[in-house]
């Protein structure tokens, strides 16, 4: 059985990245299971913990996760794609990394805006460093 590992962020490139593996799930002749991975990114100011309690904080980060994973886990199911959805909280690549391998993924499909050049240099892209960081392909969409 194929594994997809699908990180997104609610943006158009995932919408894409989505759009690409359900086409690459329904080719599979041995079947396809979809991960889908939101990684919200940690709020770790001093000023935000002394004034937002722990819980508001973990409901936040729920609530934004499921924003983005709730559409994208009914997109796949209605494409009759098996999928289960993950939430993480921190640094994106990393969590990535580990869920491609706890998942045991055979590849990573994530959309990428494409910067390249000097802009995509200094903003970095969370989609290139899992591209060095991952041990599975990695389908690139835009």
């Amino acid at each position: 059985m194929l594994t997809l590992l699908l990180p997104i962020d609610g943006s158009d490139y995932s919408t894409r990245a989505i759009d690409y593996a359900i086409r690459r799930a329904h080719e599979a002749r041995e079947g396809a299971q979809v991960h889908l991975v939101n990684v919200q990114p940690q709020i770790a100011t001093p000023h935000v913990k002394l004034l937002v309690s722990r819980d508001s904080l973990d409901d936040n980060y729920r609530d934004e996760s499921s924003a983005v994973l709730t559409p994208a886990l009914e997109r796949l199911r209605d494409a009759t794609v098996p999928a289960t959805a993950h939430s993480r909280v921190g640094h994106a690549v990393d969590h990535i990394i580990d869920c491609c391998n706890a998942q045991h993924c055979d590849e990573i499909v994530i959309g990428t805006h494409g910067r390249g050049g000097f802009k995509g240099a200094l903003m970095g892209s969370v989609a290139q460093k899992v591209v060095h960081a991952a041990t599975v392909p990695v389908v690139l969409i835009r």
